[in-house]
């Protein structure tokens, strides 16, 4: 089988849920996590690589690897350093792109 290999890599911190974020941390399970990822009014939809790191809990920064599902679309309009929102339905994280990898450089 095949392991998922991330286009970025993001750094992230998720909100709590006083501060309007999710309920729950997001933990690696059954099915991968996917949710879209903002940037200069743009969504590009992607899944998180779960690596060392299989629980994100609300309030604290990760660096998680991602994987978009158009990569193409999604590279031409990141760079690294852009800020970047993670949504569902509303912000449950704030953060910014750190690097790009292998075949996704720029």
């Amino acid at each position: 089988m095949r392991t998922l290999q991330p286009d970025a890599v993001i750094e992230v911190t998720f909100l709590t849920t006083e501060e309007g974020g999710r309920t729950s941390p997001i933990e690696a399970g059954r099915y991968p996590y996917n949710c879209p990822i903002m940037v200069n009014g743009h969504g590009f939809d992607c899944r998180f690589v779960f690596g060392e790191t299989s629980l994100f809990e609300l309030g604290r920064t990760y660096q998680i690897g991602v994987k978009f599902l158009s990569p193409d679309l999604a590279i031409a309009e990141l760079k690294e350093g852009d800020a970047i929102r993670l949504t569902e339905g509303k912000t449950i994280a704030r953060g910014k792109v750190l690097k790009f990898c292998g075949g996704a450089m720029r």
